[in-house]
């Protein structure tokens, strides 16, 4: 089933982990989820994909047993179907800062945004989140579970400075 232009359901609910635990109500989400997930695919991963080119999130909902499993937050913005992770790969390389850069700039209405780990030029991966109604927030890991603004920020003027947006 579609879910926008380009997404299907079954790439914002795949998991390898609910495959692999059995946990079946993974790929059957609500009808209040399938919504949600919609939104994000049509609001923020088309913008995306059309700006970057063709991706797949590496996840984007986890249903309770999921997140559990994976040792997800309590109040994860993926167990609504709000959000979803992706290291962004463009001719063999990790584009996640090109990506990051681009939406801080842009008109996508992404509500949260994380710089992953990685290190101070490309982070691991990015989480995106939708929330209708939210304003945005963007942040960066400093260490699990110590999540810190970005904007005013040591990252920040790291990249500043470096010319990177």
């Amino acid at each position: 089933m579609n879910i926008s232009d380009h997404f299907t359901i079954q790439e914002f609910t795949s998991s390898e982990t609910a495959k692999r635990l059995g946990i079946m109500e993974q790929f059957n989400p609500s009808g209040d989820i399938v919504h949600n997930l919609t939104l994000l695919a049509q609001r923020v991963a088309e913008p995306i994909r059309d700006k970057f080119g063709a991706f797949s999130p590496t996840c984007a909902y986890r249903c309770k047993r999921v997140n559990d499993a994976v040792k997800g937050a309590k109040v994860s913005q993926h167990l609504t179907g709000q959000a979803l992770d992706e290291t962004f790969i463009k001719d063999g390389k990790n584009i996640s800062d090109k990506v990051f850069y681009w939406l801080i700039k842009s008109n996508v209405p992404f509500t949260k945004l994380i710089w992953e780990f990685g290190n101070n030029d490309t982070p691991n991966w990015l989480h995106i989140g939708y929330e209708e109604g939210k304003p945005k927030e963007v942040y960066y890991i400093l260490k699990k579970g110590v999540y810190v603004p970005y904007f005013g920020s040591v990252l920040e003027k790291y990249h500043k400075s470096n010319g990177k947006y």
